[in-house]
Protein backbone atom coordinates (compact mmCIF):
# COMPACT_ATOMS: atom_id res chain seq x y z
CA UNK A 1 0.00 0.00 0.00
CA UNK A 2 1.50 3.81 -0.75
CA UNK A 3 1.40 6.41 1.35
CA UNK A 4 -1.44 7.76 -0.21
CA UNK A 5 -3.63 4.71 0.20
CA UNK A 6 -2.69 4.33 3.48
CA UNK A 7 -3.11 8.20 4.39
CA UNK A 8 -6.14 9.84 2.56
CA UNK A 9 -5.78 13.68 2.59
CA UNK A 10 -8.01 15.48 4.73
CA UNK A 11 -11.10 17.13 3.18
CA UNK A 12 -14.64 19.18 3.46
CA UNK A 13 -17.60 19.82 1.59
CA UNK A 14 -20.32 21.74 1.54
CA UNK A 15 -24.19 21.00 0.67
CA UNK A 16 -25.24 24.00 0.15
CA UNK A 17 -29.14 24.67 0.55
CA UNK A 18 -31.80 27.08 -0.59
CA UNK A 19 -35.56 27.23 -0.39
CA UNK A 20 -37.42 26.74 -3.88
CA UNK A 21 -40.97 26.05 -5.08
CA UNK A 22 -40.07 22.20 -5.04
CA UNK A 23 -38.58 22.47 -1.70
CA UNK A 24 -35.31 22.73 -0.58
CA UNK A 25 -32.39 22.82 -3.50
CA UNK A 26 -28.93 22.02 -3.99
CA UNK A 27 -25.86 23.73 -5.09
CA UNK A 28 -24.03 21.82 -7.96
CA UNK A 29 -21.03 22.65 -9.43
CA UNK A 30 -19.42 21.31 -12.82
CA UNK A 31 -15.16 20.82 -12.67
CA UNK A 32 -13.13 21.53 -15.41
CA UNK A 33 -12.21 18.19 -17.72
CA UNK A 34 -8.99 18.99 -17.57
CA UNK A 35 -8.81 18.43 -13.29
CA UNK A 36 -6.83 15.60 -12.18
CA UNK A 37 -9.31 14.53 -9.52
CA UNK A 38 -13.03 14.62 -10.60
CA UNK A 39 -12.90 15.56 -14.17
CA UNK A 40 -15.88 17.16 -15.78
CA UNK A 41 -17.99 15.74 -12.36
CA UNK A 42 -21.26 17.51 -10.95
CA UNK A 43 -19.92 17.88 -6.99
CA UNK A 44 -20.77 20.04 -4.00
CA UNK A 45 -18.26 22.84 -2.77
CA UNK A 46 -15.15 21.99 -1.15
CA UNK A 47 -11.48 20.96 -0.95
CA UNK A 48 -8.51 19.65 0.86
CA UNK A 49 -8.18 21.18 4.47
CA UNK A 50 -5.58 23.55 4.61
CA UNK A 51 -2.17 23.65 7.17
CA UNK A 52 -3.78 27.08 8.04
CA UNK A 53 -7.15 25.83 8.96
CA UNK A 54 -5.50 24.46 11.84
CA UNK A 55 -4.85 27.87 13.02
CA UNK A 56 -5.67 28.96 16.62
CA UNK A 57 -6.45 31.85 15.56
CA UNK A 58 -9.38 30.60 13.76
CA UNK A 59 -10.06 28.40 16.81
CA UNK A 60 -10.46 31.72 19.19
CA UNK A 61 -12.79 32.74 16.33
CA UNK A 62 -15.07 29.91 15.74
CA UNK A 63 -18.60 29.67 17.26
CA UNK A 64 -18.17 26.11 17.83
CA UNK A 65 -14.97 24.62 20.16
CA UNK A 66 -12.72 22.12 19.00
CA UNK A 67 -13.96 19.65 21.33
CA UNK A 68 -18.45 20.60 20.13
CA UNK A 69 -16.75 19.92 16.55
CA UNK A 70 -15.07 16.65 17.66
CA UNK A 71 -18.32 15.15 19.40
CA UNK A 72 -20.72 15.95 16.49
CA UNK A 73 -18.34 14.50 13.53
CA UNK A 74 -18.58 11.14 15.86
CA UNK A 75 -15.73 11.30 18.20
CA UNK A 76 -12.81 9.30 16.07
CA UNK A 77 -10.47 12.67 15.54
CA UNK A 78 -8.94 14.83 17.78
CA UNK A 79 -10.29 17.81 18.94
CA UNK A 80 -7.98 20.74 16.64
CA UNK A 81 -8.02 18.00 13.63
CA UNK A 82 -12.33 17.66 13.93
CA UNK A 83 -12.59 21.67 13.99
CA UNK A 84 -10.05 22.14 11.20
CA UNK A 85 -12.83 20.02 8.51
CA UNK A 86 -15.36 22.92 9.75
CA UNK A 87 -12.77 25.90 9.08
CA UNK A 88 -11.78 24.12 5.90
CA UNK A 89 -15.85 23.53 5.17
CA UNK A 90 -16.44 27.50 5.61
CA UNK A 91 -13.27 27.99 3.47
CA UNK A 92 -14.04 26.19 0.59
CA UNK A 93 -17.51 27.57 0.73
CA UNK A 94 -16.13 31.03 0.18
CA UNK A 95 -13.77 30.27 -1.82
CA UNK A 96 -15.88 28.19 -4.22
CA UNK A 97 -19.14 29.66 -3.95
CA UNK A 98 -18.32 33.41 -2.45
CA UNK A 99 -21.00 32.63 0.33
CA UNK A 100 -18.91 33.46 3.89
CA UNK A 101 -20.54 32.05 7.30
CA UNK A 102 -19.16 34.70 8.89
CA UNK A 103 -19.84 38.07 11.25
CA UNK A 104 -20.10 40.79 10.27
CA UNK A 105 -21.36 40.16 6.73
CA UNK A 106 -19.01 41.47 4.69
CA UNK A 107 -20.13 44.41 1.73
CA UNK A 108 -19.52 43.30 -2.25
CA UNK A 109 -16.36 44.74 -2.46
CA UNK A 110 -14.43 43.50 0.92
CA UNK A 111 -16.02 40.43 0.08
CA UNK A 112 -14.48 39.97 -3.40
CA UNK A 113 -11.12 41.51 -1.86
CA UNK A 114 -10.99 38.87 0.33
CA UNK A 115 -11.82 36.06 -1.73
CA UNK A 116 -9.43 37.43 -4.66
CA UNK A 117 -6.71 37.03 -2.01
CA UNK A 118 -7.29 33.60 -1.11
CA UNK A 119 -7.69 32.38 -3.95
CA UNK A 120 -4.17 34.00 -5.29
CA UNK A 121 -2.32 32.72 -2.13
CA UNK A 122 -1.80 36.22 -1.23
CA UNK A 123 -3.54 36.39 2.14
CA UNK A 124 -4.53 33.02 4.65
CA UNK A 125 -8.13 33.11 6.63
CA UNK A 126 -6.47 33.53 9.51
CA UNK A 127 -4.78 36.81 8.27
CA UNK A 128 -7.98 37.97 7.07
CA UNK A 129 -10.12 36.93 9.39
CA UNK A 130 -7.96 39.39 12.43
CA UNK A 131 -8.29 41.93 9.29
CA UNK A 132 -11.62 41.71 8.97
CA UNK A 133 -12.74 40.61 12.98
CA UNK A 134 -14.96 38.01 11.55
CA UNK A 135 -16.93 35.57 13.72
CA UNK A 136 -16.76 31.93 11.81
CA UNK A 137 -20.27 30.98 12.10
CA UNK A 138 -19.33 26.86 12.07
CA UNK A 139 -22.30 26.57 14.01
CA UNK A 140 -24.31 26.91 10.79
CA UNK A 141 -22.46 23.56 9.26
CA UNK A 142 -24.15 20.51 10.00
CA UNK A 143 -22.25 17.28 9.29
CA UNK A 144 -23.95 14.50 7.84
CA UNK A 145 -21.41 12.33 6.29
CA UNK A 146 -17.83 10.83 6.24
CA UNK A 147 -16.75 9.26 2.42
CA UNK A 148 -13.37 8.68 2.10
CA UNK A 149 -11.90 7.65 -1.76
CA UNK A 150 -11.91 3.83 -2.59
CA UNK A 151 -7.79 2.56 -2.47
CA UNK A 152 -7.59 2.19 -6.13
CA UNK A 153 -8.16 5.86 -6.77
CA UNK A 154 -4.65 7.57 -7.89
CA UNK A 155 -5.92 10.52 -5.36
CA UNK A 156 -7.39 9.95 -1.89
CA UNK A 157 -9.23 12.34 0.22
CA UNK A 158 -11.03 11.49 3.78
CA UNK A 159 -13.76 13.88 3.48
CA UNK A 160 -16.30 15.24 5.68
CA UNK A 161 -19.90 16.16 4.04
CA UNK A 162 -21.49 19.22 5.61
CA UNK A 163 -25.13 20.79 4.94
CA UNK A 164 -25.81 24.99 5.36
CA UNK A 165 -28.24 27.11 4.00
CA UNK A 166 -27.35 30.18 1.57
CA UNK A 167 -27.57 33.29 4.22
CA UNK A 168 -30.48 35.80 3.47
CA UNK A 169 -29.52 38.53 1.05
CA UNK A 170 -26.05 35.78 0.06
CA UNK A 171 -25.71 35.07 -4.11
CA UNK A 172 -23.63 32.42 -5.00
CA UNK A 173 -20.95 33.48 -7.29
CA UNK A 174 -18.04 31.26 -8.95
CA UNK A 175 -14.79 33.19 -9.71
CA UNK A 176 -12.80 30.33 -9.67
CA UNK A 177 -11.14 28.09 -12.70
CA UNK A 178 -12.09 24.90 -10.40
CA UNK A 179 -15.50 25.65 -11.40
CA UNK A 180 -16.94 25.69 -15.08
CA UNK A 181 -20.72 25.34 -14.62
CA UNK A 182 -23.09 24.64 -11.82
CA UNK A 183 -27.32 24.37 -11.48
CA UNK A 184 -29.65 24.52 -8.56
CA UNK A 185 -32.27 22.19 -8.22
CA UNK A 186 -33.60 19.30 -5.64
CA UNK A 187 -31.75 16.41 -5.00
CA UNK A 188 -34.45 14.43 -6.45
CA UNK A 189 -34.15 16.70 -10.26
CA UNK A 190 -30.22 16.04 -9.84
CA UNK A 191 -30.69 12.46 -9.55
CA UNK A 192 -32.85 12.28 -12.21
CA UNK A 193 -30.65 14.47 -14.47
CA UNK A 194 -27.54 11.83 -13.87
CA UNK A 195 -30.00 9.04 -14.74
CA UNK A 196 -31.13 11.18 -17.64
CA UNK A 197 -27.25 10.87 -18.38
CA UNK A 198 -27.88 15.19 -18.48
CA UNK A 199 -24.64 15.32 -16.40
CA UNK A 200 -21.94 12.93 -14.12
CA UNK A 201 -21.75 12.09 -10.21
CA UNK A 202 -19.58 10.17 -8.18
CA UNK A 203 -21.13 7.80 -5.17
CA UNK A 204 -20.91 10.33 -2.32
CA UNK A 205 -22.69 13.08 -4.74
CA UNK A 206 -25.30 11.17 -6.03
CA UNK A 207 -25.53 9.25 -2.33
CA UNK A 208 -25.98 12.38 -0.47
CA UNK A 209 -28.61 13.57 -3.07
CA UNK A 210 -30.51 10.31 -2.23
CA UNK A 211 -30.00 11.18 1.64
CA UNK A 212 -31.61 14.88 1.03
CA UNK A 213 -34.35 13.70 -1.44
CA UNK A 214 -36.85 13.41 1.31
CA UNK A 215 -35.81 16.39 4.32
CA UNK A 216 -37.82 19.52 5.16
CA UNK A 217 -34.91 21.72 5.58
CA UNK A 218 -32.18 22.44 7.66
CA UNK A 219 -33.28 21.58 10.64
CA UNK A 220 -34.56 18.37 10.01
CA UNK A 221 -31.02 17.31 8.78
CA UNK A 222 -29.60 18.16 12.31
CA UNK A 223 -32.59 16.05 13.70
CA UNK A 224 -32.16 13.11 11.84
CA UNK A 225 -29.29 12.55 9.86
CA UNK A 226 -26.50 12.75 13.01
CA UNK A 227 -23.27 11.11 13.37
CA UNK A 228 -22.24 9.13 16.20
CA UNK A 229 -19.82 7.47 17.36
CA UNK A 230 -18.57 4.40 15.50
CA UNK A 231 -18.12 1.23 16.45
CA UNK A 232 -15.75 -1.47 15.48
CA UNK A 233 -16.92 -4.19 12.71
CA UNK A 234 -18.11 -7.01 14.53
CA UNK A 235 -18.20 -10.79 12.10
CA UNK A 236 -20.41 -13.06 13.23
CA UNK A 237 -20.97 -16.70 12.20
CA UNK A 238 -24.65 -17.01 11.66
CA UNK A 239 -24.63 -20.99 10.12
CA UNK A 240 -22.69 -22.82 7.64
CA UNK A 241 -22.52 -20.76 4.26
CA UNK A 242 -23.70 -17.41 5.77
CA UNK A 243 -21.61 -14.84 7.03
CA UNK A 244 -22.68 -11.00 9.19
CA UNK A 245 -20.37 -8.54 9.28
CA UNK A 246 -22.16 -5.63 11.50
CA UNK A 247 -20.68 -2.10 10.39
CA UNK A 248 -21.75 1.41 11.89
CA UNK A 249 -20.76 3.63 8.61
CA UNK A 250 -24.01 3.07 6.71
CA UNK A 251 -24.44 5.58 4.30
CA UNK A 252 -21.81 6.91 5.63
CA UNK A 253 -23.14 8.44 8.46
CA UNK A 254 -20.73 7.55 11.03
CA UNK A 255 -22.97 5.35 13.69
CA UNK A 256 -25.77 3.98 11.64
CA UNK A 257 -25.47 0.33 11.74
CA UNK A 258 -26.23 -2.02 9.04
CA UNK A 259 -25.50 -5.64 8.70
CA UNK A 260 -23.68 -6.99 5.76
CA UNK A 261 -23.71 -10.54 4.98
CA UNK A 262 -21.56 -13.02 2.83
CA UNK A 263 -23.48 -15.76 1.50
CA UNK A 264 -21.50 -19.17 -0.25
CA UNK A 265 -18.72 -21.36 1.19
CA UNK A 266 -15.48 -20.32 -1.36
CA UNK A 267 -17.20 -18.41 -4.08
CA UNK A 268 -19.05 -16.07 -1.85
CA UNK A 269 -21.46 -13.10 -2.94
CA UNK A 270 -21.56 -9.60 -0.80
CA UNK A 271 -25.31 -8.44 -0.05
CA UNK A 272 -25.87 -4.93 1.41
CA UNK A 273 -22.33 -2.99 1.39
CA UNK A 274 -23.45 -0.04 3.47
CA UNK A 275 -20.76 1.20 4.76
CA UNK A 276 -18.17 2.88 2.08
CA UNK A 277 -15.43 2.78 4.86
CA UNK A 278 -12.25 1.46 4.90
CA UNK A 279 -12.85 -0.12 8.59
CA UNK A 280 -16.04 -1.91 6.90
CA UNK A 281 -14.33 -3.01 3.21
CA UNK A 282 -11.00 -4.49 5.79
CA UNK A 283 -13.68 -6.15 7.64
CA UNK A 284 -15.86 -7.75 5.10
CA UNK A 285 -12.42 -8.77 2.66
CA UNK A 286 -11.07 -10.19 5.82
CA UNK A 287 -14.16 -12.25 6.50
CA UNK A 288 -14.05 -13.46 3.41
CA UNK A 289 -10.44 -14.74 3.38
CA UNK A 290 -10.90 -16.11 6.76
CA UNK A 291 -13.50 -18.47 5.06
CA UNK A 292 -10.72 -18.99 2.49
CA UNK A 293 -13.36 -17.79 -0.04
CA UNK A 294 -13.45 -14.91 -2.73
CA UNK A 295 -16.02 -12.31 -3.32
CA UNK A 296 -17.33 -13.05 -6.94
CA UNK A 297 -20.14 -10.57 -6.84
CA UNK A 298 -22.26 -8.10 -4.87
CA UNK A 299 -26.01 -8.00 -4.24
CA UNK A 300 -28.24 -5.08 -3.35
CA UNK A 301 -31.42 -5.76 -1.60
CA UNK A 302 -31.85 -1.94 -2.15
CA UNK A 303 -30.67 1.04 -3.62
CA UNK A 304 -30.81 3.29 -0.15
CA UNK A 305 -27.50 4.58 0.59
CA UNK A 306 -27.57 3.20 3.89
CA UNK A 307 -27.67 -0.79 2.07
CA UNK A 308 -25.49 0.45 -1.38
CA UNK A 309 -23.24 3.39 -0.37
CA UNK A 310 -19.92 0.49 -0.32
CA UNK A 311 -21.04 -1.51 -3.19
CA UNK A 312 -19.16 0.69 -6.10
CA UNK A 313 -15.89 0.89 -4.07
CA UNK A 314 -15.89 -2.50 -3.45
CA UNK A 315 -17.07 -3.68 -7.24
CA UNK A 316 -14.16 -1.71 -8.89
CA UNK A 317 -11.67 -3.38 -6.81
CA UNK A 318 -12.63 -6.81 -6.58
CA UNK A 319 -13.89 -6.11 -10.64
CA UNK A 320 -17.06 -8.16 -9.87
CA UNK A 321 -20.87 -7.28 -11.04
CA UNK A 322 -23.38 -5.76 -8.79
CA UNK A 323 -27.08 -6.89 -8.78
CA UNK A 324 -30.49 -4.67 -7.28
CA UNK A 325 -33.77 -5.08 -7.89
CA UNK A 326 -35.87 -3.89 -10.93
CA UNK A 327 -35.67 -0.46 -11.23
CA UNK A 328 -32.75 -0.11 -8.66
CA UNK A 329 -29.91 1.49 -11.14
CA UNK A 330 -31.68 4.54 -11.66
CA UNK A 331 -30.50 6.40 -8.23
CA UNK A 332 -26.78 4.91 -9.05
CA UNK A 333 -24.20 6.46 -11.02
CA UNK A 334 -22.75 2.80 -11.66
CA UNK A 335 -24.16 0.06 -14.14
CA UNK A 336 -25.92 -2.77 -12.20
CA UNK A 337 -27.67 -5.98 -13.38
CA UNK A 338 -31.45 -5.67 -12.39
CA UNK A 339 -33.18 -8.79 -10.96
CA UNK A 340 -36.53 -9.48 -12.02
CA UNK A 341 -38.82 -11.97 -9.98
CA UNK A 342 -37.90 -14.95 -9.19
CA UNK A 343 -34.61 -14.54 -11.12
CA UNK A 344 -31.32 -16.47 -9.72
CA UNK A 345 -27.59 -15.13 -8.74
CA UNK A 346 -25.34 -17.91 -9.37
CA UNK A 347 -21.98 -16.33 -9.39
CA UNK A 348 -21.49 -18.14 -5.94
CA UNK A 349 -21.45 -21.51 -4.54
CA UNK A 350 -24.59 -20.54 -3.11
CA UNK A 351 -27.20 -19.30 -4.85
CA UNK A 352 -29.54 -16.36 -4.22
CA UNK A 353 -33.52 -16.18 -5.53
CA UNK A 354 -34.49 -12.58 -5.94
CA UNK A 355 -38.25 -12.31 -4.57
CA UNK A 356 -39.85 -8.61 -5.27
CA UNK A 357 -40.52 -7.25 -1.98
CA UNK A 358 -41.80 -3.75 -2.31
CA UNK A 359 -43.10 -1.59 -0.46
CA UNK A 360 -40.08 0.06 1.28
CA UNK A 361 -38.93 1.01 -2.06
CA UNK A 362 -40.32 0.06 -5.23
CA UNK A 363 -37.18 -1.87 -6.25
CA UNK A 364 -36.72 -3.93 -2.98
CA UNK A 365 -36.16 -7.59 -2.94
CA UNK A 366 -35.62 -10.25 -0.26
CA UNK A 367 -33.18 -13.00 -1.60
CA UNK A 368 -34.06 -16.83 -0.27
CA UNK A 369 -30.39 -18.47 0.11
CA UNK A 370 -30.34 -21.42 -1.71
CA UNK A 371 -28.85 -24.34 0.14
CA UNK A 372 -30.46 -27.44 1.68
CA UNK A 373 -28.75 -26.81 4.81
CA UNK A 374 -30.43 -23.08 4.99
CA UNK A 375 -33.75 -24.13 3.89
CA UNK A 376 -35.57 -20.91 4.86
CA UNK A 377 -33.10 -18.60 5.40
CA UNK A 378 -34.27 -15.60 3.24
CA UNK A 379 -32.08 -11.99 3.65
CA UNK A 380 -34.93 -9.52 4.11
CA UNK A 381 -33.21 -6.46 3.72
CA UNK A 382 -35.66 -3.59 5.01
CA UNK A 383 -38.77 -4.95 4.03
CA UNK A 384 -39.40 -6.91 8.19
CA UNK A 385 -37.57 -5.30 10.94
CA UNK A 386 -36.36 -1.18 11.51
CA UNK A 387 -34.69 0.72 8.71
CA UNK A 388 -31.80 3.30 9.14
CA UNK A 389 -32.26 5.29 12.16
CA UNK A 390 -29.92 8.46 11.08
CA UNK A 391 -31.84 9.00 7.52
CA UNK A 392 -34.79 10.94 6.42
CA UNK A 393 -36.58 8.25 4.36
CA UNK A 394 -39.02 8.35 1.62
CA UNK A 395 -42.76 7.34 2.47
CA UNK A 396 -43.32 3.49 2.39
CA UNK A 397 -46.51 1.91 0.58
CA UNK A 398 -47.53 -0.28 3.56
CA UNK A 399 -50.04 -1.75 1.44
CA UNK A 400 -47.10 -3.22 -0.60
CA UNK A 401 -44.85 -4.02 2.11
CA UNK A 402 -47.99 -5.90 3.73
CA UNK A 403 -48.42 -7.81 0.66
CA UNK A 404 -44.52 -8.48 0.50
CA UNK A 405 -44.51 -9.60 3.82
CA UNK A 406 -47.34 -12.26 3.60
CA UNK A 407 -45.39 -13.46 0.28
CA UNK A 408 -42.58 -13.58 2.59
CA UNK A 409 -44.73 -15.48 5.01
CA UNK A 410 -45.85 -18.15 2.69
CA UNK A 411 -42.38 -19.42 2.41
CA UNK A 412 -42.47 -20.65 5.84
CA UNK A 413 -39.05 -19.38 6.47
CA UNK A 414 -36.89 -20.46 9.75
CA UNK A 415 -35.02 -17.51 10.18
CA UNK A 416 -34.68 -13.73 9.16
CA UNK A 417 -31.96 -12.38 8.35
CA UNK A 418 -32.73 -7.84 7.92
CA UNK A 419 -30.87 -5.07 7.33
CA UNK A 420 -31.04 -3.40 11.26
CA UNK A 421 -31.88 -5.70 13.71
CA UNK A 422 -30.45 -9.12 14.65
CA UNK A 423 -31.54 -12.46 12.96
CA UNK A 424 -34.93 -14.43 14.19
CA UNK A 425 -37.97 -16.10 12.90
CA UNK A 426 -40.34 -13.97 11.19
CA UNK A 427 -43.03 -13.68 13.70
CA UNK A 428 -40.32 -12.80 16.81
CA UNK A 429 -40.85 -9.33 14.70
CA UNK A 430 -44.23 -8.78 14.85
CA UNK A 431 -46.98 -8.60 12.45
CA UNK A 432 -45.99 -5.11 11.08
CA UNK A 433 -42.00 -5.98 10.77
CA UNK A 434 -40.67 -4.08 14.05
Amino acid sequence: MTEAEANPRPAATVVLLRPGAGGPEVLLTRRPSTMAFAADMYVFPGGAVDPADDDPRLAARSVITPEVARATLGGDLGAPEALARYIAALRELFEEAGVLLAEPALDASTARSAREALLAGRSTLPDLADALDLRLRTDLLAPIGHWTTPPIMARRFDTRFFVAELPDEAEATFETDEIVGYRWGTPRAALDAMAAGDLAMWVPTSATLQQLEHVSGLEEIRRRIVPGPVAAPRVVAERPGITRVVVSGAGAVPGQIVNTYLVGRLRLVLVDPGDPSDEAATAVLGAADAAGGEIVAIALTHVDPDHAAGAEGLALRLNVPIFSGPGGGRPLPYPVRELADGERITDGDIGLEAIATPGVRPDHVAYAIDVEANTGAILVGDLIGPQADRAVLGPVDEAARAASIDVIAARRPGRLFPGHAEPRGLYAFGSAGE
